[in-house]
C-alpha cells in the first residue's frame, strides 16, 4: 500500500534538497567528496543525486558522471528504480556514488541492490556508499580543528530518545527511511554480509556523524 508521507521524498526536488542540507550531510559529503578528488578521474556513477552538491563538485574532474535516480524532479541521466536492471550501465564506470540511499529501499531488497551496482563496475572499479547507523552523538572540535566523535547507544543522550526506547520499547528512524543500522533490526554485520555476497570487499571503512562509510572495491565475478 502506498504511503503518502513516504511517497512525497520522491517530488522532491533539488532546490528543497539543498534548502535541507544539515550538518551532518556535509559532513558526509566532506569525506565522500576529498576520496573522490583523490582516487578517481574516470566514468563515475551516482545513484541518487539528493541536492546535487556531489555532481557539481565532481562533474568538471571526471571523464564522464551519469546519474541514476527514481525521482524526475531530479533531471537524473537515467529515470530508474535501483532495483530494475538497466543493462546499458552494465561494466560501464570505474566508480560509483551512493550515499545515504539504500535506507530508502526495504532491507530485503539491499543484496539485489548492491549487485546491480556490482555490475555497473568494471572490474577493479569502487563503490563509494554510506548508510545511517541511529546511535547517538557527541562531537567536539579542538583548537587545532580536529573533529572528535563519538558514539552512544541509542537512548543515552536525549530524554525523547530514552523515552522512546526504554518507555515505548521503539527506536525512532527516520520516516522517510525503511530501516537504519541500529534501529533494532538491522546491524552493521547484516550489512556487511550483503557486501560481501555482492563481490565487494571493503578497502576503507569511517563511523562518521549518523553514518557508515564504506569505501568498496568490486571483486571479479567467480567463473563457472
Amino acid at each position: 500500500m502506498s504511503n503518502p508521507a513516504f511517497d512525497q521524498q520522491y517530488t522532491i526536488g533539488q532546490r528543497q534538497y539543498l534548502a535541507g542540507v544539515d550538518f551532518y550531510t556535509w559532513t558526509r559529503h566532506f569525506h565522500v567528496l576529498r576520496d573522490l578528488c583523490e582516487l578517481e578521474s574516470g566514468d563515475l556513477l551516482e545513484v541518487g543525486t539528493g541536492e546535487g552538491v556531489v555532481r557539481r563538485c565532481l562533474q568538471p574532474l571526471v571523464r564522464s558522471y551519469t546519474v541514476v535516480d527514481i525521482n524526475p524532479q531530479l533531471q537524473p541521466d537515467v529515470l530508474a528504480d535501483l532495483r530494475e536492471p538497466q543493462p546499458s550501465l552494465a561494466g560501464r564506470f570505474d566508480a560509483a556514488v551512493c550515499t545515504e540511499v539504500l535506507e530508502h529501499i526495504p532491507f530485503a531488497d539491499l543484496a539485489l541492490c548492491l549487485r546491480q551496482l556490482h555490475g555497473y563496475l568494471r572490474p577493479g572499479g569502487r563503490l563509494y556508499m554510506t548508510l545511517p547507523h541511529r546511535k547517538g552523538h557527541m562531537l567536539v572540535v579542538t583548537p587545532r580543528q580536529r573533529l572528535l566523535k563519538w558514539r552512544f547507544p541509542v537512548g543515552l543522550t536525549s530524554l525523547s530518545e530514552a523515552w522512546n526506547r526504554f518507555v515505548r520499547r521503539r527506536i525512532w528512524i527516520d520516516p522517510h527511511h525503511c530501516w537504519e543500522m541500529g534501529d533494532g533490526h538491522v546491524t552493521r554485520a547484516q550489512v556487511n554480509e550483503r557486501i560481501a555476497a555482492a563481490g565487494f570487499t571493503a578497502v576503507r571503512f569511517a563511523e562518521l556523524p549518523y553514518c557508515d562509510y564504506w569505501v568498496l572495491q568490486s571483486r571479479p565475478a567467480a567463473g563457472p
